[in-house]
């Protein structure tokens, strides 16, 4: 058996959000042979179920860059969240720089900027589809923000208050180098954090054991599989640790040149079912080379 991991936006998704005809039919076609199929994501849990289930696929899930693991009855398996004093010293880096950012937690995603999140919405599909249009990156923004998977809470602390809460990821934007660079400076001096990116502007920070790598090589365990058996595809920078551990990596066409250059392989771009080719053509490299 074989572990597939996908990235879904850049990766699994068009430029419009959506599930291309080809990948859904290869994903299925891959699990009536006998592989598993697993969506590795930087998105919340509420935002990557809408897409699956807008395609029908039931798939288990590793969320907010593997801060959660959701087995395919999309039940939580395991959580590894931001502990709330490193929260506040993120909290005071990030405003010392006067930096925007969403909480992504147990609860949901937060925002306290409206016209801010669906910048960053923006930012992150037009990274994600390069080509795309200004209409097409507004129309695709415009519908992850009516989903209503970021909810707007005016206080931040108000959060802190909840009992149970926890806190999965802080999501920064600034449309200034100079400001992302200095909190960058100013995060590392944080412990046991990860910080890396999926956008132009953006940082994403989670809990360091909080990463698509570590989660990766966590759920094939859990499933009583070799990283060796496993294949992971991707197109960012969020997807480098799972790209390093897989036994097969694929970066998508439409992927940054660094993530090529660690990828083993790369295959056609999002809006060509880049997902469809490299399992068709992929999949069972490591069989014949072995042959």
């Amino acid at each position: 058996m074989k572990l597939i991991a996908i990235d879904m936006d850049g990766t699994l998704v068009s430029k419009q959000l959506k599930v291309t005809k080809a990948n859904k039919e290869a994903i299925q076609r891959a699990r009536e042979k006998g592989h598993m199929v697993v969506i590795a994501t930087g998105r919340s849990f509420d935002e990557a179920r809408y897409t699956l289930g807008e395609a029908e696929l039931h798939l288990p899930l590793i969320c907010v860059n593997g801060a959660e693991i959701r087995n395919e009855k999309w039940e939580k398996v395991t959580s590894i969240p931001i502990p709330f004093k490193q929260y506040f010293n993120v909290e005071k880096a990030l405003r010392a720089n006067n930096i925007y950012y969403e909480v992504y937690t147990s609860e949901g995603t937060y925002t306290d900027n409206r016209e801010k999140a669906f910048k960053v919405m923006k930012d992150i599909v037009l990274t994600s589809n390069p080509d795309a249009t200004e209409d097409d990156v507004h129309k695709a923004a415009l519908r992850r923000f009516k989903l209503g998977t970021v909810k707007y809470i005016h206080d931040y602390d108000l959060l802190m208050e909840r009992e149970g809460l926890e806190i999965y990821k802080v999501l920064a934007f600034s449309s200034e180098p100079e400001k992302v660079a200095n909190s960058v400076e100013r995060l590392k001096q944080i412990d046991h954090l990860a910080v890396s990116s999926s956008a132009n502007n953006n940082l994403e920070i989670t809990n360091a054991d909080a990463q698509k790598g570590f989660a990766l090589e966590k759920f094939a365990k859990l499933n009583n599989i070799s990283l060796e058996d496993t294949m992971a595809i991707g197109d960012n920078y969020n997807d480098v640790s799972m790209l390093e551990k897989a036994g097969i990596s694929v970066a998508m066409g439409n992927a940054y040149d660094e993530i090529k250059t660690i990828a083993k392989f790369v295959t056609k771009t999002n809006d060509e079912s880049g997902v469809a080719y490299a399992i068709e053509n992929y999949l069972e490299e490591r069989k014949t080379s072995l042959a």
